[in-house]
């Protein structure tokens, strides 16, 4: 497998040259952590759905109920994150009428549309619609694997409406995928590079003295 878009990513979430170590170690966990999150979703998929919400920890940062019982669907963006392929269904498990939820997912740099946004310190190429759009996401979701394999996390963030500026909008969403990127770097499957080159080459900090 070629790591090298996956160092190019790590670099600016690690903070680090996408050559280190660190970022190498990092990536080749990351492998080997793919592989473990098909092994324990596999089981998970297989349950029936009450059983499966059981095995859900949510985590908002709103109340579930403004979720669950949301007059109409509201776009739902994510990464991906853990077992992502499953995040419709989970979703669906939270929301009032127990169907699969879409979801948009914006660490897509090859998406028909894209924008350049300030992710990690650095222009990245996201999808991601211009926040005065109508379509523009009212959650972020992500659903991790949690230690042991056999429970899931699924945290909730609610991103402010068009009573707030587009910019902080952006802030609002692009924060959010941050700290879930943050907390859980190594279940992070990105399919391509989010930006034009390695952060040794964009950041000033990493600049020759």
């Amino acid at each position: 497998m070629d790591l090298a878009p996956r160092r190019l990513n790590l670099s600016y979430v690690l903070h680090e040259p996408s050559t280190s170590a660190m970022v190498r170690d990092v990536a080749e966990r990351g492998v080997a952590e793919a592989r473990r999150l098909h092994r324990a979703t596999a089981t998970l998929a297989a349950l029936p759905n009450p059983v499966l919400r059981e095995r859900v920890v949510v985590l908002s940062t709103s109340p579930l109920d403004a979720f669950a019982k949301r007059a109409t669907p509201s776009a739902i963006a994510s990464i991906h994150l853990g077992p992502w392929w499953l995040l419709p269904r989970i979703l669906g498990l939270s929301a009032s009428d127990g169907t699969p939820q879409p979801v948009h997912f914006i660490d897509q740099p090859a998406a028909a549309a894209t924008r350049m946004v300030p992710f990690f310190r650095a222009p990245a190429r996201l999808a991601l619609p211009e926040a005065s759009a109508p379509d523009y996401p009212a959650w972020f979701a992500a659903l991790v694997l949690r230690p042991g394999g056999d429970t899931l996390l699924l945290r909730l963030d609610a991103i402010p409406g068009p009573e707030v500026s587009p910019g902080e909008r952006d802030a609002a969403l692009l924060g959010a995928a941050e700290r879930a990127i943050r907390a859980h770097v190594e279940q992070w499957s990105c399919p391509g590079p989010l930006w034009d080159a390695p952060a040794e080459l964009s950041l000033p900090e990493f600049a020759p003295g």
